[in-house]
């Protein structure tokens, strides 16, 4: 209602995790602020008078009733994406000192492709309006801290490349598809920057996938955590889980 969203700083309006994206055109800009991940494909988006191609993996931004358009190159083309409104959104483009749109190329993508999955399946269980503000809040934050670090290093898009696909299975011979390296410098650099080696750190972002949905989805069942985080051993789940967090999925 009007009167609740005078409590907190962000609300979210409209998400998508892999939106087969349609052509949009808006003389008039949207009603919301906006973030995007390209996720597939490619295409362009014409914006402050300017024509920009947009690619997989690249990010942008567009502020509240900037106007715009933007398409795919063909049928392929699928984004991430996450509009929000509210007042907090004001001292967020102060502090990182947002135009009226940005484009970024090049950035970070797992940890923003990551939270708005979150998002994206807490909307759907959940009526909280605080914690889906609050995590609305971290996704945006989470975006612009990715887009405004340096461009990822090697053994950085090894760590983005796991949490992006923590849920699948995973060996090192997928994860020299982002490491133009040998297997042998894979592991040692790795553990040389993280202190843990490379399934040492894919056990843990699983399990902290696997929190996050016991937290909040109390009548999921285990099993269907433990596979949908990439466990396909219930009890071994069990057993890790206890061994990092101290307590097992029913009682923490």
């Amino acid at each position: 209602t009007k009167e609740q969203t005078e409590f907190f700083p962000i609300y979210a309006d409209t998400i998508d995790i892999k939106h087969p994206q349609e052509k949009v055109e808006r003389k008039d800009g949207f009603m919301s602020h906006q973030i995007f991940l390209v996720s597939k494909g490619s295409g362009a988006i014409r914006v402050g008078g300017h024509l920009y191609t947009l690619k997989e993996n690249d990010m942008f931004y567009l502020g509240k009733d900037v106007p715009h358009d933007y398409y795919g190159y063909d049928d392929n083309f699928q984004t991430t994406y996450l509009s929000f409104f509210g007042s907090g959104f004001d001292n967020i483009k102060k502090y990182y000192n947002l135009g009226d749109f940005e484009i970024y190329k090049n950035k970070n993508k797992g940890l923003f492709k990551s939270s708005v999955k979150n998002l994206f399946e807490v909307l759907d269980i959940t009526h909280e309006l605080s914690k889906l503000c609050a995590l609305t809040f971290s996704v945006v934050i989470d975006f612009f801290d990715e887009v405004y670090k340096k461009e990822a290093t090697p053994i950085e898009d090894v760590y983005n490349y796991i949490e992006e696909n923590y849920s699948n299975p995973i060996t090192l011979d997928d994860i020299l598809s982002v490491y133009p390296f040998s297997k042998t410098k894979l592991c040692h650099d790795f553990k040389e920057k993280y202190q843990i080696t490379v399934f040492e750190m894919l056990t843990i972002i699983r399990l902290r996938h696997a929190r996050y949905m016991v937290k909040n989805n109390p009548h999921i069942k285990l099993k269907t955590i433990a596979l949908s985080c990439g466990f396909n051993d219930v009890s071994y789940f069990g057993k890790m889980y206890k061994k990092v967090f101290g307590a097992t999925p029913k009682n923490d």
